[in-house]
Parts: C-alpha cells; structure tokens; sequence
C-alpha cells in the first residue's frame, strides 16, 4: 500500500464538468478506509471547491493550496504562508495594467481583482469563489500576497511569461472546464508544489519516496519529480507523458486507477468506467 496519494484538481479528477465525478469519490472512500491519506495539490486557493474537495477527501490532513504558497488544514488551519515579495508583486500590477490582462491577487483567505471581466467572472465562478473588486496596489500594501496568476486566452500566455519579474516562481496550467484558457501563476521564487508536497510528507511522516503524486500539467512537473511514485493522466501535456507513467484519462475517471495502484490488493472491486 502506498501512504500518501497527493492529488491535483483541474485536469486530474475535475474534468469539463467542473466537478469531481463520483467514480473518483467512491475510490477516495475505498482509498481512506483501506488506510491510504489523500491530499490536494493544486493552484486554486485554499477556499472555494477546492477547500471543499480537500475536507472531503481528508478532512483531518493537510493540504497543498495556491500553486505550493499556503499549506494548511480544510478548516482553514495554516500550516505555512508564503506571501510574494512587495517589488514583485508591484511588478506584476504594474506590467498586468500596461498589457491589459486579468490579474487576480491571493491573499490566504480571499481573491482580489482590479475590474470585473467576462474572463474574470468565469474563472470566479468555476473555483466557487466571489472575486473582490479593489485597486491592487491597496491590496498589496495591507495584505499578504501570496499568489498572482494572469487568467489569459491561450496564446497570450508565452508573451505575459517573458516579462515577469526575474526570479518568481511560474507555473503554466489549463482546465478542462475553461477550455482555451491559461491560468499563469505566480509564486515566490523557490516555492512551488515540489517545495509544498515536501514539507506536506514530512508533516503527515511519510517518506517521500513513499508518496504517489498525480497531476497533468506543467505546474505539477515540481512535485511529480519529487515523488517516488509520479504517475499522470492520459489527457497530460505530452511531455510529462513521455516521462512518467500514465493512467487513464480525466474524462475517464482515470486517477481511480492510480487511487486503486495505492491500495494494492486492497483495492480490488473498484472500476473505471469503460
């Protein structure tokens, strides 16, 4: 039995729908009774569906919010925030402003944007989150921030990337339910989901090379290197294809094969459906 199976959200087990699919539930369920931890990892924020999907899945385990920035409990326990620094984050405004782009600011508890935008209010709504409208400079001064993401049509997304500030973190991802949408977020440098999914295995005790890790998308290559079981859905970028091994598709429910690896012969009666 593996311990400890580290989850991303938006293209691991939330598909187009926009929800996690009850042939996931039904193998988290099996997963915990058979002994194994389940934890998220992924780029939404620690409120939201992402916060309801982490107290479903392990209501008294720790998780990986913000793209690795904030690691804490569902009921909203922090174990560690970590907020950009001040020069950068005025960068981003300041470059966001100029270029025209949907720039969204996490603090630990809430999401804040400049203007409300068609962009803007879909991406509110698919993470269940209402968006605060204030002038981002004001943010800054009184708030932590620890995360920015550009929310960008598709083909934007490698221009905005070569004018970010020397030195944060990146992170490039999609989801299946805003197709043609980038989601570019922005951490301090040297956090990421690697740095998060560490210090989350030495919180729970367990190994690293005892945790599985299963993600999709370039922002879950950090921890999927980390890891001493990776393992990526059949939808993935090509290139995490190429390197680590493949389960089915998220349409699929295809991380129930990877919840079932975990269990072992435990997880027997438990199936994809065709």
């Amino acid at each position: 039995m593996i311990p400890l199976v580290v989850l991303d959200l938006d293209g691991t087990i939330i598909g187009e729908s926009g929800r996690v699919e009850e042939c996931v539930w039904e193998a988290a369920e099996r997963a915990t009774a058979a002994g194994v931890k389940l934890a998220v990892c992924t780029g939404r924020p620690g409120f939201g569906v992402a916060q309801r999907v982490a107290k479903r899945l392990g209501p008294d385990n720790p998780h990986v919010f913000q793209s690795g920035a904030y690691l804490g409990y569902p009921d909203g326990r922090t174990i560690k925030a970590v907020a950009l620094k001040d020069d950068d984050v005025h960068a981003i405004i300041e470059l966001s402003r100029k270029r025209g782009a949907v720039l969204e600011l996490y603090t630990p508890s809430s999401l804040y944007v400049e203007r409300t935008t068609d962009l803007s209010e879909k991406h509110a709504t698919m993470i269940g989150v209402t968006a605060i409208v204030r002038d981002l400079e004001d943010v800054a001064a009184t708030e932590p921030v620890v995360r920015a993401q550009w929310v960008l049509p598709a083909g934007r997304a490698e221009a905005i990337l070569e004018l970010a500030p020397a030195g944060v973190s990146l992170s490039n991802a999609g989801s299946p339910a805003l197709p043609g949408i980038a989601f570019v977020s922005i951490t301090r440098a040297g956090v990421s989901k690697a740095s998060a999914v560490r210090q989350l295995a030495e919180q729970m005790r367990v190994p690293l090379a005892e945790v599985m890790a299963v993600g999709d998308s370039h922002g879950d290559l950090p921890m999927l290197e980390v890891v001493g079981h990776p393992r990526v859905v059949a939808n993935a970028a090509p290139e995490l294809l190429e390197r680590f091994p493949t389960v089915g598709d998220v349409e699929e429910c295809g991380a129930v094969e990877a919840l079932v690896e975990a269990m072992g012969a435990q997880g027997g009666g438990i199936h994809s459906p065709a």
